[in-house]
């Protein structure tokens, strides 16, 4: 059991590793305080159109953020709507 505590650990080392990445602890200029709130607001928005259903499935792409599976709307130019939401 040791050892599948070890790899757990790791792995969850592992994955707030890239939450960090994601989401840094310590925003330090408005430049980097304006991409996460930029990531933010993707994932809202991202979120209410797939639970609405606004658009196929395929419309989305799944990532992992914390552990949660969020769905993110792709700029993929056979959904065209979707695509504008994106770039906005």
């Amino acid at each position: 059991t040791r050892n599948r505590l070890s790899s757990q650990a790791i792995t969850a080392h592992s994955a707030r590793s890239i939450v960090t990445q994601m989401f840094p602890n310590e925003v330090s200029t408005e430049q980097e305080s304006m991409v996460v709130v930029k990531k933010l607001l993707a994932i809202a928005v991202s979120s209410i159109t797939y639970l609405r259903g606004l658009f196929p499935e395929k419309a989305y792409g799944s990532k992992d953020v914390e552990g949660q599976k969020v769905m993110i709307l792709r700029e993929d130019h056979k959904f065209p709507a979707a695509c504008q939401i994106v770039k906005w």
